[in-house]
């Protein structure tokens, strides 16, 4: 009978990110049986601002979940889980409400108080307690221009918190975060608590006191307390949404490795604590189950560079859709040869955050020539990210591993995945299946729940198969040389851009 019972559970999952709400149910095995999306509204009211309304995201949550509810037996609903967007700068006020639009990840307002902390020190000096290179969307970053811009908001702060636990606070009435989220900027990975060294840095008071206190990511936060159609169920603290992707492709071990082609590129691999000894080149966060950390080198430019290539150009690839020009743009550059006939691409078109840190980066085309075709810059563009990811890779330290996991909206695209595979040299194992943080979100409800074990809940899946082309590889090792020399001499012109 008990077995009966379980089977007929269901776990919601939901995932606040940038440009959408999503949530779905499962069942105890990863079978998704109903989903539901809401878009976001991000704000630009300057051009290197990126904001959203945080009453807007618990408006699109509201929605999802009563979409979910008209799909499914409530009654059979066990556990939520949230995950959502990482770092940028959410903020509410005694009353706990929000005290203004929260500042996003992608933000580069305090970009030139970044490159000043990385020039005087002040950058390594916080990265010896979160072991993190600070960029501009962080939450101490942007805690910083408030302070010097917004003074009035900024004596107003009583908490701070992020996206997820923003969601939380509303899903169940109380206050927290857990330990992935609450890494960058401010925790020291070696004592488990906030540093106020981290706020001397910065130029900041000691704010420990209003920032929320960590968990794991499995503990309750309280039974669901909103009016939205479901009855008192367990709602999980919740965890970064890098973080429960990784665990919904049952990416937990060290060593697990894992390539996310979404807006941005993310490479991510599990690896257990270590002493300080260099600064580091990207952002460690706390896993959100384990002792264990995640080191996560996530270039500001994805599958973001291909859909602003695919923008400039939709007359000439010809299609009705945003899908049907991706694929023509496919075909025309499937028949270009590894190193796109000269063609360089440097994607940082909106900065760089990993596996360096520079702001005032940009994109730029190199080796352009009369003979140059739209297909050789649409393959050149794919190339780039490729060779940001072989970048990072680099730059880790981590051994290659002989397979690595690729998900995220790139993953539907074959070409790609196999310049990825040739670019790196190892064996890409691709799933476009989007909801891989959805199901580990999922499972941090159904932990909550003490329904299962989110360490161990990858699900039976299928992935497509990319083996690395020795020659092409081969051809991509050299260009890649010319990328790093194409990075060292830009950066002068950057910096002669930016003044």
């Amino acid at each position: 009978m008990r077995g009966i019972w379980v089977s007929e559970r269901l776990l919601i999952g939901i995932d606040a990110g940038t440009t959408a709400v999503k949530a779905a149910a499962f069942t105890l095995t990863g079978t998704p049986v109903a989903g539901a999306r809401q878009s976001l509204n991000v704000l630009r009211p300057e051009p290197r601002f990126s904001e959203i309304a945080m009453q807007d995201i618990w408006q699109a949550v509201i929605a999802c979940l009563r979409d979910i509810a008209g799909q499914i037996d409530t009654g059979r609903v066990a556990g939520i889980g949230v995950c959502g967007q990482g770092d940028g700068l959410w903020m509410l006020d005694a009353d706990k409400q929000p005290l203004r639009n929260a500042i996003l990840w992608n933000d580069a307002r305090a970009s030139d108080e970044v490159s000043d902390w990385a020039t005087d020190g002040t950058a390594d000096a916080i990265s010896r307690h979160c072991r993190t290179a600070i960029w501009p969307g962080t939450a101490g970053a942007a805690l910083r221009w408030v302070q010097d811009n917004e003074p009035t908001v900024f004596e107003r702060i009583a908490h701070i918190l992020f996206a997820k636990d923003w969601i939380v606070y509303n899903l169940t009435g109380t206050l927290g975060s857990d330990f992935s989220d609450a890494t960058i900027p401010f925790l020291d990975l070696d004592t488990g608590s906030y540093a106020p060294e981290i706020f001397s840095a910065l130029g900041l008071p000691d704010m420990s006191g209003k920032l929320v206190q960590p968990s794991r990511a499995s503990d309750p936060a309280g039974p669901l307390d909103a009016d939205l159609g479901f009855g008192p169920v367990p709602v999980a603290r919740g965890t970064l949404d890098l973080a429960a992707m990784m665990a919904g492709a049952g990416l937990n071990a060290p060593g697990d490795m894992c390539l996310i082609l979404g807006t941005t590129a993310v490479l991510s691999y599990v690896a257990p604590p270590e002493p300080f000894t260099t600064p580091p080149l990207a952002a460690t966060v706390h896993h959100p189950l384990s002792a264990d950390w995640i080191r996560v080198l996530a270039p500001q430019t994805g599958a973001s560079a291909f859909d602003w290539f695919a923008a400039l150009h939709p007359n000439s690839f010809g299609g009705a859709d945003a899908g049907e020009i991706s694929a023509k743009i496919n075909e025309a550059a499937q028949h270009v040869p590894p190193g796109a006939n000269g063609v360089l691409f440097l994607p940082f078109l909106t900065g760089e955050r990993a596996p360096f840190v520079a702001p005032e980066a940009a994109g730029s085309f190199h080796g352009l020539r009369i003979s140059t075709t739209k297909a050789d810059l649409a393959r050149a563009v794919m190339e780039g990210t490729g060779f940001s990811l072989r970048h990072c890779l680099q730059a880790s330290g981590a051994p290659a591993p002989e397979r690595v996991v690729l998900t995220g909206g790139g993953a539907r695209n074959t070409l790609w995945c196999q310049i990825v595979a040739d670019i790196l040299g190892v064996t890409i194992l691709a799933n476009a299946s989007e909801d891989h943080g959805l199901w580990g979100a999922a499972l941090l409800g159904g932990a909550a729940a003490g329904l299962c074990d989110p360490l161990n809940g990858a699900r039976d899946e299928g992935f497509d198969t990319f083996t690395p082309d020795p020659a092409a590889h081969a051809i991509y090792s050299n260009i890649f040389e010319t990328y790093l020399m194409a990075i060292d001499a830009s950066q002068p012109i950057w910096s002669a851009m930016r003044s």
